[in-house]
């Protein structure tokens, strides 16, 4: 064991001694910086004048959120949103009237969105709503959980789900207590809506700095000393899998505590105890977990599917010859579950298959899809079998790429 942690300190300090390393992870944690804030950047226009910064409203938004008066989503919080806004007409039309003729634009909008804030997400919602053939017109505390419930019906049709899915799905839904709590959820909405880009940039960060692991050995002609030296036949190869498998692990829930630390500072996570039904993320699922429960699970798939991409960029690395190779490989396997996923709607093999690959892991909604496993009685969610296929698949890939580099013909 000593000798195999030695070898693996030594393979990890061949990565850190090269520039694209230093290059692919600087790039990502711009990348991861950038989009915690991109948010608050720029300005607000209304007939090509100023209104007010984003900044500006991002911080009203969340302040609006933290104190608010009724922080359940019931009539009483509708009623009061009716209330905060009757200085101001709902009517589009009687609000631009009021925009061109005021002086002051600038001042009136700011009144009027300290008074819109605490309902600017609801709205989000009701949209939402309104996308699948649901009449948002009439929708009040009274009705808004029913209106929901139809909201579903549709989307399930819609996804041709069996009867067995849609009672499963329904029976969870009546696991979620009504009426939802409600709060300042920006925190995490953001990072589940940056954690897809974040991690498809990691994924490929991860390809490019694991590509040589093997691939490099053969291109610098150091494969026949490596496996003619003590250890080249055994620990060093193992070594150089678990040097992989545990960069992936600490690049993961590096950069998840980076981006985690990040939203807390811009927008804040006191909402951790709301369910996952009042975030855009989670408006459309009927998983009964509150928003910290849901960032347990969709780490958990972002972590296990950036290791199963370490696994797969290690064998490809281990059967081919160049890196560059490996890169471009890995670069396809990466980026195009993006487009399959819509292409392949309509037939439900394909649509799991493509579903269960690492890319679509880092899609909060993927991981608790409605499309289900089902072994007997039993229904399972993507994030439940998923994770457990990439252990079996992660073992079976370093066996098979430890003895394909093992025996591997010398040039």
């Amino acid at each position: 064991m000593k000798e195999l942690l030695n070898l693996t300190g030594y393979e990890y300090k061949k990565i850190f001694q090269k520039k694209s390393t230093w290059i692919a992870l600087a790039v990502v944690l711009l990348w991861v910086l950038f989009s915690g804030v991109s948010g608050m950047i720029g300005d607000y226009y209304i007939d090509e004048e100023k209104a007010d910064s984003h900044y500006h409203m991002i911080k009203q938004e969340i302040e609006a959120l933290e104190h608010l008066e009724v922080k359940e989503l019931n009539q009483e919080f509708f009623q009061k949103g009716q209330e905060d806004l009757a200085e101001f007409s709902k009517n589009q039309e009687e609000l631009r009237y009021n925009w061109e003729n005021t002086e002051n634009k600038a001042e009136y909008w700011k009144k009027y969105y300290k008074a819109y804030a605490p309902y600017c997400n609801l709205d989000t919602l009701l949209i939402m709503m309104g996308n699948h053939n649901i009449d948002i017109e009439g929708v009040d505390g009274t009705n808004f959980y029913e209106y929901r419930s139809r909201m579903m019906e549709n989307i399930f049709q819609g996804e041709k789900l069996s009867e067995e899915e849609i009672a499963f799905h329904e029976k969870e839904n009546e696991k979620i207590n009504t009426p939802y709590a409600y709060g300042n959820m920006l925190g995490f909405d953001n990072y589940f809506q940056m954690q897809t880009p974040n991690f498809i940039f990691l994924a490929f960060a991860v390809a490019i700095i694991l590509a040589p692991m093997f691939a490099g050995e053969r291109t610098s002609h150091m494969d026949a000393l490596v496996l003619s030296s003590r250890y080249g036949k055994n620990k060093l190869i193992w070594a150089k899998l678990l040097t992989g498998i545990s960069f992936a692990v600490f690049a993961a829930l590096g950069f998840s505590i980076i981006c985690l630390l990040e939203m807390q500072t811009v927008y804040g996570l006191s909402g951790w105890n709301l369910p996952i039904q009042v975030t855009a993320a989670g408006f459309y699922l009927n998983l009964p977990v509150n928003l910290l429960e849901f960032l347990g699970i969709t780490a958990g798939c972002c972590l296990s599917a950036t290791c199963m991409t370490a696994m797969i960029v290690m064998f490809c690395s281990a059967k081919m010859k160049t890196a560059f190779g490996v890169i471009i490989v890995c670069f396809v396997f990466i980026f195009a579950p993006i487009f399959l996923v819509n292409m392949v709607g309509e037939f439900r093999f394909l649509y799991m298959l493509v579903c269960s690959l690492p890319t679509a892991m880092y899609y909060p909604r993927s991981v608790a899809a409605h499309q289900l496993l089902s072994v007997g009685n039993h229904y399972f969610y993507f994030f439940q079998w998923v994770p457990v296929v990439y252990l079996f698949l992660t073992a079976g890939l370093a066996v098979w790429s430890y003895r394909s580099f093992k025996n591997h013909q010398i040039q």
